[in-house]
């Protein structure tokens, strides 16, 4: 079956938005509870470009309020010593984006079991199990572990956030976790994903204006067009390999409506470039025996927020100082940091 990905730029937020619903959505949402997650990692500005834009909040938020439906925008960011979920959510403007109707989806869960070779069972959002139709709204960037943060990782959100970093603390390995990331978003797949690349930024710290939004049903297929897009090989996208060697999607049925154009001079997360089984795991040997990429906390930029403390899995970091004998390089840190504090180096082993 053909999955359709919509990608549209060049247009009013409002106007994607509403192309999105026309494409894809052809329920009738008067009285329905729909729940729009964003991606709010933490307190940051549009400009910023690592959380869902505020305005494609307000306006796909506006657009459904205009179809009738009951709306409420809602994620769970990791607890964090300095703000609460719903400071967190006034500070990065989703309280006025959402028109008030902003909440943490992680007060109340349900215990689930997976149909999983790794976890028995897992707790999930009782507002995402219950609503009748979910809109993700993930952001486009790019992550030093998952090599890109899109529809699939956004649903991780569906976690109570204390046990987010706890799972990851269980299943360090990439392998592991990505596995991890599929089947949470396979517990409740988003009824329509619209992915933000309004504006982004590389792995270089450079930022871009797409004015793009990626829209879809599947959320394989609309990371993997994200990834194309990203100038990535989607192999080198663990959870779109894993999830195509085990034929949850094909690449082969995605039809692409829109022009699908490389963003030119986007930075990505190192990896191998070796395509021969062989040769890559001799240069990952050798790779691991003489270097490692570890995070590097720069006190003269720390304002001691603890926000690192709180979402590190394995308590490595205390009063600024990274206990690297710990640290099982989930990147967390990095992301969380307001200032920009922390950043992942290569360097000798030894």
């Amino acid at each position: 079956m053909k999955q359709v990905v919509l990608i549209q730029r060049d247009k009013t937020v409002s106007e994607m938005v509403a192309q999105a619903f026309a494409e894809f959505c052809s329920t009738d949402l008067r009285g329905k509870n729909v729940l729009v997650k964003p991606n709010m990692l933490r307190a940051a500005q549009p400009h910023e470009a690592v959380i869902t834009d505020p305005e494609l909040i307000k306006e796909t938020v506006a657009f459904l309020l205009g179809l009738g439906a009951n709306v409420s925008v809602g994620d769970n960011p990791v607890p964090n010593y300095a703000y609460s979920e719903m400071q967190i959510a006034e500070q990065s403007g989703f309280l006025e984006a959402s028109y008030g109707r902003f909440k943490n989806i992680g007060q109340h869960s349900v215990r689930m079991n997976p149909d999983s070779t790794l976890l028995n069972d897992i707790y999930v959002s009782r507002d995402v199990l219950e609503c009748d139709v979910l809109i993700s709204l993930p952001k486009f960037r790019t992550h030093d572990l998952t090599m890109m943060t899109l529809a699939i990782k956004n649903q991780y959100g569906i976690i109570p956030g204390g046990l987010k970093p706890y799972i990851h603390s269980l299943f360090p390995k990439i392998e592991d976790f990505s596995q991890i990331l599929l089947e949470v978003y396979a517990l409740r797949p988003p009824d329509l994903i619209m992915v933000d690349c309004l504006r982004c930024v590389d792995a270089k710290g450079r930022r871009f204006a797409p004015n793009t939004i990626v829209a879809g049903v599947n959320g394989h297929a609309v990371d993997y067009v994200c990834a194309q897009i990203a100038g990535i090989d989607p192999d080198f996208v663990p959870t779109l390999r894993i999830a195509r060697e085990r034929g949850l999607f094909l690449p082969s049925d995605i039809d692409v409506h829109g022009t699908l154009e490389k963003l030119h001079g986007y930075s990505i997360p190192f990896r191998f470039p070796f395509r021969n089984a062989v040769v890559e795991l001799v240069a990952r040997i050798l790779y691991h025996v003489w270097l490692h990429r570890t995070p590097v906390l720069d006190r003269s930029l720390c304002t001691q927020c603890l926000s690192c403390e709180a979402v590190c899995p394995v308590s490595a970091i205390k009063q600024q100082v990274i206990d690297h004998s710990r640290c099982i390089k989930c990147y967390c840190c990095l992301e969380v940091c307001p200032e920009g504090a922390i950043e992942a180096k290569y360097r000798l082993r030894g």
